[in-house]
């Protein structure tokens, strides 16, 4: 009997070499599909009422691209900062993926890339980071300058080399999406350091004073944001 998600090991024959790999049954999948994990172990994922020997058939009619992965080697699981904590990285190949599927489950970023990506974890990881941003940084400089009573025109976030913030004269604040590889009390700190800045455009004694107004531990903070040299 086939369970759903029930992975079996098999072996097949490819052009005189026995080639291990596992099967999975799913309910979801439309079509056969070939994977390669980042352990470097190929997956054949087999969808509802298909019979194993056509999965093998499609499998062994896919030999040229099974050899070229497995031998070419996988992106090795990589460790990245997310809100202050380490979360696990791993991408894997897939045959007919037209794009890159990401998702973050149990403090570990799942990528499904194309065969033949061009684009390696961190670059795909800063994609994924540049989209929590907008959602996240957004939302938490609405909550504080409502919080606290700042009106603020625009919200933009970017790529900035040297900066983790900046404030215009039209009331429009602009953030690093790195700043997401920080804890959240850092993150406050640099949203309330731009806040303050829409009403002292310096960095007076009178702007220090705002900002421990609303960020009481700002020193300590700040250091932790310059001492991230490495990020």
């Amino acid at each position: 009997m086939r369970l759903p998600g029930q992975i079996l090991t098999h072996s097949i024959e490819i052009n005189k070499e026995n080639i291990s790999y596992n099967i999975r049954y799913s309910k979801k999948a439309r079509y056969l599909r070939i994977q390669i994990s980042n352990q470097n172990e190929l997956e054949l994922i087999i969808p509802k009422r298909c019979k194993l020997s056509d999965a093998e058939s499609f499998l062994i009619s896919k030999s040229d691209w099974v050899k070229k992965h497995l031998r070419a080697g996988i992106i090795k699981k990589e460790k990245f900062l997310y809100l202050g904590k380490d979360i696990s990285v791993r991408q894997e190949y897939t045959l007919f993926l037209k794009k890159h599927s990401v998702r973050f489950n149990n403090n570990e970023l799942e990528i499904s890339s194309p065969s033949g990506s061009q684009l390696n974890l961190k670059e795909i990881f800063d994609i994924w980071l540049r989209q929590q941003a907008k959602n996240y940084l957004k939302k938490r400089v609405e909550e504080l300058s409502a919080r606290y009573h700042f009106h603020v025109n625009k919200v933009s976030i970017r790529g900035q080399k040297t900066r983790w913030g900046s404030c215009s004269s039209k009331r429009n604040l602009s953030f690093n999406f790195k700043l997401m590889q920080f804890k959240k009390e850092v993150i406050d700190y640099v949203i309330v350091h731009e806040l303050c800045h829409l009403r002292e455009m310096n960095h007076s004694k009178k702007f220090w004073s705002n900002v421990e107004i609303y960020c009481p531990d700002y020193k300590l903070l700040r250091k932790e944001l310059k001492d991230s040299a490495n990020i």
